[in-house]
């Protein structure tokens, strides 16, 4: 399967606009059928705080429209409502037909920024079934507690996309974790930054897909971009069969 990373620039609490753009850079990663593109996280908005704008009332129907024009495997950072009134910060997944394969809501928020007092958090991880590939979706501040990760790979996962907005300011700690992520659970990472920037922070991007190994294998810079890499599961489940780290693991160490 093919996984692409596509890091915008949105423009501050304007859905429209950046909506337009992430049409332009499907059109421009020339995405085939059954690829999979991850977007950064809250695409439609930025990072922002006022989580009733965020939450738009049609951002469901247009990442669904997208895939299925496509007809890719989309995973987009969307403000949702959710049942229990709240509004959370997601990675919402859709099939190439366009159906919804469902979301992920962000675990851990970002405190510093006030991100609990704007958006509900999340219970836990999720792993999706995509196409016979089991992708356990994260977002930005989940990256620094890896007991999270540990607990998703426990769930199957086989690679995680990450969807974020890191600032500039540390985005060489991302870098650092990413791999670390990857290395530790033996699996792929495809970890969508944005770039550009808020009111308030600077952005510079570095996506970038990492293996299995922690090895980088594709990445962006600065600007406006984005990356694509060819990814055999093969390989890596046959990785994990025969250097048997994962069948290691002390469950009673994480709680479980």
């Amino acid at each position: 399967m093919r996984f692409h990373a596509i890091q915008t620039n949105p423009i501050w609490e304007q859905p429209l606009p950046n909506r337009a753009e992430i049409e332009l850079a499907l059109q421009q990663c020339s995405a085939h059928e059954g690829d999979f593109v991850v977007l950064p996280e809250l695409c439609e908005t930025g990072f922002t705080m006022r989580s009733d704008i965020a939450a738009t009332a049609d951002s469901v129907q247009w990442g669904s429209q997208v895939a299925k024009f496509h007809k890719i495997w989309l995973q987009c950072g969307l403000a949702r409502r959710q049942p229990n009134g709240g509004i959370a910060n997601t990675a919402t997944i859709f099939s190439p037909n366009g159906s919804e394969v469902g979301h992920y809501c962000k675990t851990f928020l970002f405190t510093p920024a006030g991100e609990d007092r704007s958006y509900v958090a999340g219970s836990g991880p999720k792993v999706f079934d995509c196409g016979g590939v089991r992708v356990a979706p994260m977002i930005c501040y989940d990256l620094r507690f890896p007991e999270l990760w540990r607990h998703a790979l426990l769930g199957g996962a086989e690679i995680f996309t990450m969807s974020a907005c890191w600032p500039a300011l540390r985005l060489h700690q991302k870098h650092a974790m990413v791999a670390s992520r990857a290395i530790e659970n033996q699996a792929w990472v495809i970890a969508t930054n944005r770039t550009g920037n808020e009111p308030t922070t600077q952005y510079s991007g570095g996506s970038r897909i990492v293996d299995f190994v922690g090895e980088t294998k594709a990445f962006c810079g600065s600007d406006p971009s984005f990356i694509s890499h060819e990814i055999d599961f093969q390989e890596l489940r046959a990785f994990r069969e025969k250097f048997k780290v994962i069948s290691d693991i002390q469950r009673k160490f994480l709680g479980s």
